[in-house]
């Protein structure tokens, strides 16, 4: 950079120099006001302190930039290598977990298969049972039908015999058989 300004300030009072000596020989020739040419060497001088002065902070501030750039990058693929890493993890439990949904499925439908079979089972035993319990409730029922009736005839019995008795049997009869039992109950006392 240095070498590059070097030259154009050389080059640049080389032409001055040139163009003096020629002086009225090269009037036809187009020539370059001398104020213009202060100008340009007070712009080129500017533009070298400019460089020279700013060439540090200005490549300091570079740097940074590509290394702000490259941390920024690095970061990115960081981030990029950790986003793939989830997104395989994500697949993976994906995988997993529709594979145990699937299984799961298929344990649930077992195990409503047997829940099923053992509800029917219960239910064919209770109903056994209430079979079982009604018929002895009906042969209960028909055992004290049959007692109610027996006892019903037997009082129904007793009750026609007292009144054939009582019709047919005359005063002395019921007077003999009083006497008679009372004499067996006082001998056995």
């Amino acid at each position: 950079m240095k070498t590059l300004l070097l030259v154009l300030v050389t080059l640049l009072l080389a032409d001055l120099a040139v163009a003096e000596e020629a002086g009225e020989a090269a009037h036809h020739a187009v020539e370059i006001p001398t104020s213009l040419t202060f100008q340009f060497i007070n712009f080129v001088l500017y533009a070298a302190l400019l460089v020279w002065f700013l060439r540090k902070p200005v490549k300091n501030y570079f740097a940074d930039r590509e290394s702000a750039f490259n941390q920024a990058l690095v970061k990115a693929k960081h981030a990029k290598e950790e986003a793939e890493k989830n997104k395989r993890e994500v697949a993976d439990r994906l995988a997993k977990l529709q594979s145990s949904a699937d299984q799961s499925v298929r344990e649930a439908k077992a195990d409503a298969e047997t829940l099923k079979a053992k509800i029917i089972a219960e239910a064919q035993d209770m109903a056994k049972r209430m079979r079982e319990e009604a018929q002895r409730s009906a042969t209960m029922e028909i055992e004290r039908a049959k007692n109610e009736l027996r006892e019903d005839l037997l009082n129904q019995s007793v009750a026609l015999s007292k009144k054939i008795l009582s019709e047919k049997m005359a005063e002395p009869d019921q007077k003999r058989l009083q006497t008679e039992f009372v004499d067996k109950i006082g001998v056995r006392s």
